[in-house]
């Protein structure tokens, strides 16, 4: 019964390893793209004529983004946690990590789905979308056919996919989603094929209790006839 109690223990290592690990790169990715951003307004601001006064706004893509990025940061908690539920059930037995498996599974579900649809939403947004740039000189707006030019003489580009840390930010969570979707798998059939060994376990010892009532029965009728 060893091996039931702790079911598909080597792909869920394998599996929740990773999802931890890209679930800490897609963290790391979506905080680097958001300081690179800052940096990136931070410059234009600096290049532009003086007296003049330019709005960048990516909300957008920030709260996307940030979305992102925290989804990315529970799942590698969540995935850290199972994973170490998992390796302590080797040394001190799998009762703890058998018995939380069923609320393992629904965590890194919820988390999985939320990344994935947080990850739909950021994706278009990267590859569509781009940034509104606004910019006056002494409160009178500037045409947006000037803004552009001023934009192509300094070298900078409000289209977001031209970003390579928006690029990055937005391909490795797929990779900590993936790995997400396996762990929430393997995790939920880890968790059915538990209950039915337990239910199984259960089974048996009851027949075996069954049986042992039985024999002490008939044991007591046939000493009662060997008295009588």
């Amino acid at each position: 019964m060893a091996p039931a109690a702790t079911p598909y223990k080597t792909a869920r290592l394998v599996s929740l390893f990773l999802s931890f690990a890209f679930g800490i790169v897609g963290l790391a990715l979506g905080v680097d793209a958001l300081v690179k951003g800052n940096e990136d307004k931070s410059r234009v601001r600096s290049l532009v004529p003086p007296g003049t006064t330019v709005n960048i706004d990516t909300h957008d893509v920030v709260d996307a983004g940030g979305v992102v990025t925290g989804f990315c940061a529970a799942l590698a908690v969540m995935s850290l946690l199972s994973l170490l539920l998992l390796l302590a059930s080797a040394k001190r037995g799998p009762s703890l990590a058998a018995r939380t498996l069923p609320l393992q599974a629904i965590l890194l579900t919820i988390l999985t789905l939320g990344l994935f649809a947080s990850l739909v939403a950021f994706t278009d947004f990267v590859a569509n979308r781009q940034a509104t740039v606004v910019a006056s000189i002494g409160g009178v707006a500037v045409p947006p056919s000037i803004v552009q030019s001023i934009e192509n003489a300094i070298g900078a580009s409000p289209v977001y996919h031209v970003k390579s840390y928006l690029r990055l930010a937005v391909i490795l969570p797929w990779i900590a989603f993936l790995f997400g979707l396996t762990s929430s798998v393997l995790t939920l059939l880890a968790a059915a094929r538990s209950r039915h060994a337990s239910a199984a376990t259960q089974d048996t010892a009851s027949d075996a209790t069954g049986a042992d009532l039985s024999k002490e029965k008939k044991g007591n009728v046939n000493v009662g006839q060997e008295a009588v």
